[in-house]
């Protein structure tokens, strides 16, 4: 039977643990009741382990989380397409923190959720649910292992809310534009990438073999030198028309199997800077928001901005004005936005845009790029018709204005023999809509609290 004493300044608990021997643990109890309380808390979950009916506690813990994260790269990571940039994310913010220094056993959602919380001021909410993600997968993979038993404290941390940021893409004028302009090497390398879709990895790690151009066909089964995709299987996908000359040229020029190699044949790095080739086509063509016209003169802090990028003069020195653009924050993976946002503005069934993009889920489609159908949601909307035989245009009423009663209806007297009296006036009603408002403490009101309501008649 468990019991309690005092040693010190501090109530210790005396129960038999998990093999049956007597321990004594020190608590925090400022209690002999409090301390009686933990100690047969303790001595119930240690019969409970005994008995098989919950997991027994690992002798070290289940060791630290930075040495379980690391287990984790090294055996479940490595094989996963995202593994460099897990690797640089996991070793940047968990091996070297204060929350990687604890044990398995130590760890709770609490201690995840500060950890998290602390790091909100550099990282945002995207960056924190990947945190977040790593750690569940790290204890998933420990519980299955055998080196963890108890539950994965990050399934109760609560995810951030990200907001759903919408896509940028090039428009369909922008497009000859860019291909025009992009470097001739470049160029068919940018062509597949907005005729299909591709991600860059699957660009870069495709091969001639997976190119049939005679039946306009294109297995994408690679991402960079592995062979697999992002989803994990090979997918087939139609070649465009208008590809079909950008495909070839890759080809003849390619000296390896790559069809989009370096010159030496290798693979393209990942790190290949793709964006500065885009953001620089685009700026040179006047794809850009606009522009900031600065003084050359050192020290001269004068700017103006504008549209254009005409010569402009500094007020202060007269010296020309340096034109820099603000250009747009587009990536190259957006140029796979931009296949999609294309197809659907043009009318494709969304069914065949999943296809090609080779999304998991087809609501991943319509929920990014629904709204940029045509007909996205308006034939519905449409069904809210309150006038639906209102073709003819009524005709300009002359309005006086009453300082009590407002907008009234000037009704010229009929027509007869001249009379002294006055025009009658009556308040202007609309045909159809009245709109419900206070006016204070007048003799009549309509509607009621502090809300604004629509009365159909």
């Amino acid at each position: 039977m468990a019991s309690v004493l005092f040693r010190g300044s501090r109530w210790y608990a005396k129960y038999r643990d998990h093999r049956g021997k007597w321990v004594r643990r020190p608590t925090t109890a400022r209690t002999k009741t409090e301390a009686r309380r933990l100690a047969d808390d303790m001595e119930r979950r240690c019969e409970r382990q005994r008995l098989g009916l919950e997991p027994v506690p690992d002798e070290d813990g289940g060791g630290t989380i930075s040495a379980m994260m690391s287990w984790w790269l090294a055996t479940y990571s490595v094989r996963l397409a995202s593994h460099e940039r897990n690797k640089l994310t996991v070793k940047a913010h968990l091996l070297h923190s204060e929350l990687g220094e604890l044990r398995l056993a130590e760890v709770s959602p609490g201690a995840i959720e500060r950890f998290l919380q602390a790091k909100s001021d550099s990282l945002g909410p995207q960056s924190l649910n990947h945190l977040r993600a790593f750690l569940m997968s790290g204890f998933s993979a420990a519980k299955r292992a055998g080196r963890f038993s108890g539950i994965n404290p990050a399934k109760e941390v609560q995810r951030r809310k990200v907001a759903r940021r919408t896509p940028e893409y090039l428009r369909v004028h922008e497009v000859p534009l860019v291909l025009a302009d992009v470097p001739s090497k470049w160029q068919p390398l940018f062509a597949t990438a907005i005729y299909t879709g591709l991600r860059r990895g699957e660009l870069l790690g495709l091969r001639k073999r997976d190119v049939d151009v005679d039946a306009r066909l294109l297995t994408v089964a690679r991402s960079y030198e592995r062979d697999t995709t992002k989803g994990g299987h090979a997918d087939v996908i139609p070649i465009a028309k208008e590809l079909v000359p950008f495909l070839r040229e890759a080809m003849d020029r390619s000296p390896s199997e790559l069809v989009f190699p370096a010159p030496d044949g290798t693979m393209l790095s990942s790190h290949t800077p793709l964006e500065d080739v885009l953001r620089r086509t685009m700026k040179r063509v006047g794809l850009v928001l606009g522009y900031v016209h600065v003084c050359r003169k050192k020290g001269c802090t004068y700017s103006e901005p504008a549209k254009d990028a005409l010569l402009r003069r500094c007020p202060k020195h007269g010296m020309k004005l340096w034109p820099k653009a603000k250009q747009r924050a587009i990536r190259f993976h957006d140029l796979r936005h931009t296949t999609a946002s294309l197809l659907m503005m043009a009318g494709a069934n969304p069914a065949a845009v999943q296809r090609i993009l080779r999304h998991s889920d087809p609501r991943i489609t319509t929920e990014v790029y629904g709204h940029l159908a045509p007909d996205y949601l308006r034939a519905e909307v449409d069904r809210l018709q309150f006038f639906p035989d209102a073709k003819v245009q009524l005709e300009p009423v002359p309005v006086a204005v009453n300082a009590q009663l407002g907008p009234m209806v000037v009704q010229a007297p009929p027509a007869g023999p001249s009379t002294d009296q006055e025009p009658i006036t009556k308040p202007l009603e609309k045909p159809s809509i009245k709109r419900a408002r206070h006016r204070g403490f007048e003799p009549l009101t309509y509607g009621s609290g502090g809300r604004r309501s629509i009365q159909l008649s």
